[in-house]
């Protein structure tokens, strides 16, 4: 096999039958989509990228690419991944951010809003209700100078929790109350995608312009610049450039500032100069609520036992309590009567398979992490993070209140701790569930989660 023909069938057949599953489709369609693949000599397998970024990011599949070349192949090919000389002239991106520059606010940025997204529409309880408050003060000031403490807004939490509606809610209001403001809303893939091109290309000021000579920027998943040191300088000129020109800037992000570790120093201080807030997954009264929202918006009526079974459930995420309610109605129309009985038939996929989890450390463990949006790992670990305190501390407990485990036994599977340290954690938490709301409410969510 030595021809160009051969290279792309080989390549076609290693995407299609063993990368394509283990990548996400984000990934794949941003960084292994554009490649051109070659043969080289001495059994060497060459992926021609588009630039130094897509070759970074390629590069860190390595070991998972020459193991599907193998299986798809049965030869053994030393991989290389390599800038190629471009062939043809670069996108004409002048004239598209051009284009998108001449009407940004309207028909660029705003119109990718949602306009469902509302305060109006957002249920607001505990979890949420600092980000509301803060969100709407952004909002509605709007046509005053940026105040440093509410800029840059960065707000993080878990996936589902209202992040992009509050985000959003702020733009669609800018966008009604001050329309002769300029607003952008981009999530971080697409942000870094169009910079991508504009690598390919050296148009450097179009980009600039489209996205320096706006009033607000609203950015979803900034966690997705990391590792990109490139999109980082330039993110960072971006920011610097709003800021310094008084114009209000929000992210939204899948974890606080603190940890987002591979970000650079400079870029992550700016990000926590303003005002930072954590969302948390509501609290029963709250599902409560949404499910009753989104029973009137879809004019249907839930029984109380019916939403009661549905909220106390379902509690990870808005996102999950959504789609509880869509599979609820999808049921009733086949003709089923909306009844306890039938929700519990048709949301059993959805609430049977984590009660039939055998209840131990590490399931105590998994559902810690998963609630404080933190590893296991991170658990485990020696680091004493102030994010990473209370949801050790909070494990530890309940593997000794739920697991009947003794202290020694916790404090092995915990990174080796000694007795004492589990001891002070567990009568930490005994003590102050009692005069901390917010401790208490997690206990209570997470116990939820576990029971049998």
């Amino acid at each position: 096999m030595n021809t160009q023909g051969d290279a792309k069938a080989i390549w076609q057949k290693t995407c299609q039958d063993y990368l394509r599953d283990e990548i996400s489709e984000l990934a794949f369609q941003t960084w292994f989509e554009p490649i051109k693949p070659q043969l080289g000599p001495n059994k060497s397998f060459i992926l021609n990228v588009p630039n130094e970024l897509s070759r970074e990011s390629v590069a860190k599949y390595t070991p998972l690419i020459e193991n599907a070349l193998a299986l798809a192949t049965s030869q053994k090919f030393s991989l290389a991944v390599e800038v190629q000389a471009p062939t043809a002239p670069a996108p004409a991106l002048d004239a598209l951010f051009a284009k998108e520059e001449a009407s940004a606010s309207r028909e660029n940025g705003a119109s990718k809003l949602n306009p469902a997204y509302t305060f109006s529409s957002f249920v607001v309880g505990p979890g949420n209700s600092f980000a509301h408050a803060a969100c709407v003060a952004v909002a509605s000031m709007h046509g005053q100078q940026s105040k440093s403490n509410y800029n840059p807004l960065f707000l993080y939490g878990g996936s589902g929790l209202g992040k992009t509606h509050l985000m959003q809610a702020i733009g669609n209001y800018v966008c009604q109350e001050y329309p002769d403001k300029t607003v952008m809303y981009v999530q971080s893939e697409q942000f870094v995608n169009e910079f991508i091109k504009v690598i390919a290309s050296k148009k450097y000021d179009a980009f600039r312009r489209k996205y320096r000579m706006v009033d607000l920027l609203l950015i979803d998943d900034i966690q997705f610049i990391e590792n990109k040191e490139q999109m980082q300088e330039e993110f960072f000129h971006t920011f610097n450039s709003l800021f310094e020109a008084g114009k209000n800037i929000v992210l939204t992000c899948d974890k606080p500032p603190s940890s987002l570790t591979t970000l650079e120093d400079r870029l992550r201080t700016r990000i926590s100069s303003g005002l930072t807030i954590d969302i948390t997954p509501p609290d029963y009264e709250t599902r409560m609520a949404i499910l009753d929202r989104l029973a009137q918006n879809h004019q249907v009526i839930l029984s109380d036992d019916v939403m009661d079974y549905i909220a106390s459930n379902i509690v990870s995420n808005i996102r999950e309590l959504e789609g509880a309610f869509k599979t609820l109605i999808a049921f009733s129309m086949l003709g089923n009567e909306l009844n306890l009985e039938n929700t519990r038939l048709a949301l059993k996929d959805l609430v049977q398979p984590a009660a039939r989890q055998k209840l131990d450390a590490p399931l105590v463990m998994n559902v810690c992490a998963n609630y404080f949006n933190v590893s296991v790992d991170d658990l485990k670990s020696k680091q004493r993070k102030r994010e990473l305190v209370q949801p050790r501390h909070l494990a530890m407990y309940l593997c000794y209140k739920l697991v009947d485990m003794t202290y020694t036994e916790i404090g092995e599977v915990f990174g080796g701790r000694n007795h004492a340290t589990v001891i002070h954690a567990c009568n930490k938490v005994a003590e102050e569930q009692s005069s901390d709301a917010k401790l208490k409410h997690a206990l209570d969510e997470i116990s939820l989660r576990l029971r049998p």
